[in-house]
């Protein structure tokens, strides 16, 4: 019940007692500290995007070439982007399972912008997962596999779980770690309970178990990873900050050794930060607690309302010691809007400082006053400049 109360009434306030308004609001004031310490010397750099949830839509299966119009340069035009997929796939014709998982048609709308520019890495480790069975958990895969996308915190083999995915691209090696929270309360087959990264996040009495993270981070680090990225499916939904024992979890696995981490599942964007770490007085670890859905099956501005991040990873030199640390990042708010075309609905992603700043009718105007209030409350007042 009240998880049905909050899908209409957001939760727009942190957890009693924590003040992570001024928590947040703090390490906005901090965001142009430099990245880079003094006397780095840079050699080459990786350039990443990071978006949250992509789930079925109405009109997205119209969507093709549209969606990603306004903003493929934003995720397409980097070195590597990264996209949660909420969703399993699978070959029957009627929609099965969750009602939140994609069809293929629309699947193939959101994969990418054009035949060229597919997602390189879907995090496939989230509470949808297992929906369809063992029939679209498979058919998932076969799909990402045929379509050359890399996915992480899902398995097809049991060795593979105590791994990491790892990328390496302009002399750069980039290790991925992901787990979610559960998987609906489905049934793992006898034996393959390997098959998805599943880590009890939302436990907020007593310590959670991250060793299943950390034995995947270890791996990376043996891999001579230069960054690892921390993909985590959590958060409590439709609540617009993270608790505080995610931000002491989230601290705890940078101090362990991932290097950043990137959020999603509670459906609405929440707070960033740029953590200094104990580890390395040199590295700030961004930390992204929730990044919202970028397609979405609801139309209230809370909910189709998103973050497109951006950075930049420069691999080089302090003071003769190798690192690779991140030199820039960028924070972009987005939000999904419908339109029609010959009697037939389809989305499209736009960037919101655009559409605030465009002629619209009332309602429309009314429908953008309130996305831009509810960024507002997670980034402040900067993302309008």
């Amino acid at each position: 019940m009240y998880w049905l109360y909050k899908s209409g009434n957001p939760v727009t306030r942190s957890e009693k007692g924590s003040n992570l308004e001024a928590y947040f609001a703090e390490k906005r004031r901090q965001i142009n500290i430099p990245f880079l310490p003094d006397g780095f010397k840079g050699n080459t750099s990786l350039t990443i995007s990071a978006v949250g949830d992509l789930m079925c839509a109405n009109g997205l299966e119209n969507s093709i070439g549209k969606f990603y119009a306004k903003v493929a340069k934003l995720i397409f035009n980097v070195d590597i982007s990264i996209a949660n997929l909420e969703s399993s796939l699978t070959t029957k014709t009627a929609r099965t399972g969750w009602y939140i998982n994609l069809t293929r048609e629309q699947f193939d709308a959101v994969k990418g912008h054009k035949d060229e520019e597919n997602y390189t890495v879907f995090c496939t480790a989230n509470n949808h997962i297992l929906d369809r069975g063992m029939e679209g958990f498979n058919f998932t895969h076969d799909t990402l596999e045929a379509e050359g996308i890399y996915y992480v915190g899902t398995n097809r083999r049991p060795e593979a779980q105590e791994k990491g995915l790892i990328i390496e691209l302009n002399g750069i090696k980039l290790g991925l770690v992901a787990a979610t929270f559960r998987v609906n309360n489905r049934s793992f087959p006898n034996g393959k309970e390997y098959i998805v990264n599943v880590i009890p996040f939302h436990r907020f009495q007593g310590r959670v178990d991250v060793s299943l993270l950390e034995e995947q981070i270890s791996y990376c680090r043996s891999q001579d990873c230069d960054f690892i990225i921390a993909s985590l499916h959590w958060g409590m939904e439709f609540e617009f900050f993270p608790r505080q024992d995610q931000i002491d979890i989230a601290h705890g696995l940078i101090e362990y050794g991932a290097d950043a981490i990137i959020s999603h599942h509670t459906h609405n964007i929440q707070p960033f930060e740029f953590y200094q770490t104990r580890r390395d007085p040199h590295r700030r670890a961004p930390i992204f607690y929730g990044l919202g859905n970028l397609s979405s099956i609801w139309s209230a501005p809370y909910l189709a309302l998103s973050l497109i991040t951006n950075f930049e990873l420069v691999k080089g030199y302090v003071n003769g010691s190798p690192k690779t640390l991140v030199k820039s990042v960028n924070v972009t708010p987005v939000l999904q809007m419908e339109y029609d075309c010959n009697g037939k609905p389809y989305l499209q992603i736009q960037k919101l400082c655009d559409l605030i700043t465009s002629d619209h009718n009332q309602h429309a105007t009314e429908y953008l006053r309130e996305a831009g209030q509810y960024t507002d409350l997670v980034l402040g007042r900067n993302w309008r400049n």
